[in-house]
């Protein structure tokens, strides 16, 4: 079955393989996942069909079913490689590539593992069999480079509903691609202390030893205007800081013991994008693998918020390579995901209630619980879980009532169905 290219189209999408469908109309993308992407997706790109180029890694079904082999398999490859040589073309006008699924990042970009970790994230253009080169610092195509955006293929919702969150935020992606408007060149990192500490700043280590006795690297700083520093643990000493100043943490507990060397605490608001996201989604995390479970929409670890919010590509493969950038990274996609946030928070202003009247005062007892521990009144612990049940019980009974059934609010995949398809959340 023949790719559908469109000349001078600037956006090429990529999928894994036909239907039966496709392969009765020799068309691609014409059979469920198809038509969920023209009626749910090519909104978000402002476009219809006929204005995007589509196209398939594999030409026709694998044994004649709908279930293809793990990547792994080197038949799988083969086949993949030979699809590439003899069909594939990029039509001219083409900016930018939108590769869905795990079998498409691998023939666009040679990604063999840790597909879940790219995901939202852009890689050069690298066809099948061609070597990919790596990369030694965070990449930004330039306007020669064809970049390639790594999603998850349409075809996951229908196992994992949630999904939808970073979907719909990876299809919001091309057109920025396109117009080279994302990702941002990274910026220049100073190496020195900065003399005076920002009012408005996200703060990062890195640190090894463990948790129980860490011996501090380096940490790192960014202010919403992009400035960033990355400070050795040589050169750390008391840096002046401004009565209400905020820093902007992720996963506070564990940077804070190293922040007290830098900055009096006393003068300061801590806020932390962990629990930011903890009270916007909740759930597990996803992981690579068919056996592996967990929301996807629902990681809060900071190579997802990135993926989401950062305004630079993807920095956390570079951890040995080009450590600098790495810390560096992680102090700007901590600012970027605050920043993000805060717009969440304006149209949920609930949620906005929640991290700062429980979630953001949990800061200072979390940090002395980590300190020192807490001395805990076991009698009021088993009152309050009393409570905090029944509380639950309360609103698992208001939710189904509200929903005319026996909805499982523990069911992720439940819950979503009801509210991306019923309720039509965006």
């Amino acid at each position: 079955m023949p790719d559908e290219l469109v000349e001078q189209a600037p956006l090429l999408l990529v999928f894994q393989n036909p239907g039966e469908e496709e392969e009765q109309q020799g068309k691609p993308l014409v059979g469920r996942t198809g038509q969920m992407m023209e009626k749910n997706f090519f909104p978000l790109l402002g476009v219809q069909r006929g204005e995007v180029s589509l196209g398939n890694v594999l030409r026709c079904r694998w044994n004649h079913g709908n279930t293809l082999p793990p990547l792994a398999n080197g038949t799988l490859q083969a086949a993949v490689d030979h699809c590439t040589k003899a069909h594939f073309r990029v039509p001219s006008g083409t900016k930018a590539i939108l590769a869905a699924g795990e079998y498409a990042a691998f023939a666009m970009t040679g990604l063999k593992k840790g597909f879940s970790g790219w995901r939202g994230y852009a890689r050069p253009l690298r066809v099948r069999p061609e070597v990919a080169i790596p990369k030694t610092s965070v990449w930004t195509p330039s306007p020669s480079e064809i970049p390639v955006l790594v999603t998850y293929h349409i075809a996951y919702l229908f196992r994992d509903p949630s999904a939808q969150v970073p979907l719909r935020a990876d299809w919001q992606k091309p057109n920025k691609l396109v117009a080279r408007e994302w990702p941002k060149s990274f910026p220049p990192v100073h190496t020195d202390p900065p003399a005076k500490w920002p009012s408005v700043a996200a703060f990062d280590t890195e640190f090894h030893g463990g948790f129980q006795h860490p011996t501090l690297v380096r940490y790192s700083l960014a202010t919403p205007e992009r400035r960033v520093w990355v400070v050795e643990a040589s050169e750390v000493g008391h840096v002046p800081v401004a009565p209400g100043s905020q820093i902007i943490l992720h996963n506070a507990p564990v940077d804070v013991p190293h922040l007290s060397r830098v900055v009096d605490l006393t003068q300061v608001q801590l806020d932390d994008t962990m629990l930011a996201h903890a009270v916007l989604y909740g759930g597990r995390e996803p992981k690579d693998g068919p056996n592996q479970r967990g929301g996807a929409a629902f990681a809060h670890n900071l190579n997802y918020l990135g993926s989401l919010y950062g305004q630079t590509n993807r920095h956390k493969h570079l951890e040995y390579i080009n450590p600098i950038q790495y810390s560096a990274g992680d102090a700007l996609h901590t600012m970027d995901a605050w920043v993000a946030m805060q717009h969440e928070f304006n149209r949920d202003p609930l949620s906005r209630q929640v991290y700062e009247r429980y979630q953001r005062p949990l800061l200072p007892i979390l940090l002395t619980a980590r300190a020192r521990g807490l001395r805990v009144n076991q009698e009021r612990v088993k009152s309050a879980i009393t409570e905090l049940t029944q509380g639950q019980e309360e609103q698992v009974a208001t939710a189904q009532a509200a929903v005319g059934w026996p909805i499982n609010l523990q069911s992720g995949k439940q819950v979503s169905e009801w509210l991306y398809q019923v309720e039509k959340v965006a």
